[in-house]
């Protein structure tokens, strides 16, 4: 009897201190977990990246840096530039992941960015990387003007495909093409700054004047015109190749026309801002953008990316682009950004509804 009630204490004792263990678990997992929380760190990115481009790479970072989540802000260039000036001196943000090489030029000119060389730097092909001895920038891909063309609708109104920048300003065009405003998007500023670089600065204004008459309006999204020339809302988008290859893989009656003269083009970056207040994740995030890994997926977006090498081509996008692309002068593009676009908004502004 008295060994079975030993037995029997010993049983509660070790059914007791099971139970006592299992509390302790469980009050020790979320502990652990809300350290874990309180271990992972904010970093806030400006980006100005395609959307599902941008979500890619950020998902490529965190799974590669679980400690670190992205705080991503997306939005136009300028919108973009316009905000990290107007936080100068508090910066809120900590990365711009993708907008204008001219536009953060533009920015460091005003000392708002962090001169960095992040650790594959040197691996980038050398267009696509800030080649000064403090590079504020690494590139991330290239992108270039495109028309996004309605065949179906041209079919019903038996209008010709244009072949050249020139022909948008046929009469047979008028109230048929739609673009957006360099004022709001790094997408229009490119083209504009392409029709300068193609036909010289007198005659590149006298040709906008000419394709002005002709726009229905313009707006302030890149990729906004391409899906407008899709529905049938216009005929003619000027935009960028991207987002016109998406709609036509998903059946969208649209073709992409890049125009005999050449390309207006542009590179998206990656730059730190000044005062970052999580510098050394921003360096990180420098760190990966600049490697192949970060490469291989925008690769999937856009044909030009920071390693020459590194190709993957979405179905049916123009082959012939990187063959298209002018001679651009991004310094003096980034110097003159201002002027163009108060130049451009005397002309034109005036066809530019408000934002929402």
């Amino acid at each position: 009897m008295w060994a079975n009630q030993t037995l029997g204490k010993s049983t509660m004792s070790i059914r007791m201190l099971g139970r006592l263990a299992a509390l302790a678990v469980a009050f020790a997992v979320p502990m652990l977990a809300a350290g874990a929380q309180a271990q992972q760190r904010t970093l806030t990115v400006y980006s100005s990246l395609d959307e599902d481009q941008a979500k890619a790479l950020i998902r490529g970072f965190e799974a590669k840096h679980p400690q670190v989540k992205v705080n991503a802000i997306l939005g136009s260039t300028a919108p973009i530039i316009a905000r990290v000036i107007a936080e100068a001196a508090s910066p809120q943000g900590d990365v711009i992941m993708g907008n204008a090489v001219s536009a953060l030029m533009a920015a460091d000119a005003r000392g708002l960015l962090l001169p960095y060389k992040p650790a594959q730097f040197d691996k980038v092909s050398p267009m696509m990387r800030d080649n000064r001895a403090e590079p504020v920038w690494v590139g991330i891909d290239a992108w270039a003007a495109s028309v996004c063309f309605n065949t179906a609708e041209a079919a019903k109104k038996n209008i010709p495909a244009p072949v050249t920048w020139e022909d948008l300003t046929k009469p047979i065009y008028r109230g048929q093409i739609t673009m957006p405003s360099p004022l709001s998007s790094g997408t229009a500023l490119l083209a504009v700054n392409g029709w300068l670089t193609a036909f010289g600065e007198q005659a590149g204004w006298a040709y906008m004047d000419r394709l002005h008459e002709n726009v229905a309006r313009y707006g302030h999204s890149g990729s906004a015109p391409c899906r407008q020339a899709a529905t049938g809302e216009s005929l003619i988008g000027i935009s960028y190749a991207a987002p016109g290859v998406k709609l036509i893989n998903e059946g969208a009656p649209i073709s992409i026309i890049l125009p005999s003269e050449g390309l207006g083009w542009e590179i998206e970056a990656l730059a730190i801002i000044k005062g970052a207040r999580n510098l050394a994740d921003a360096k990180v995030m420098a760190d990966w953008i600049s490697s192949r890994e970060a490469a291989e997926i925008s690769a999937k977006f856009l044909p030009i990316t920071a390693y020459d090498d590194i190709q993957s081509l979405p179905k049916n996008y123009p082959a012939n682009e990187r063959e298209k692309l002018l001679k651009m002068d991004f310094g003096k593009l980034a110097a003159s950004r201002e002027a163009v676009m108060a130049e451009w908004q005397r002309r034109y502004g005036t066809k530019v509804p408000p934002r929402n």
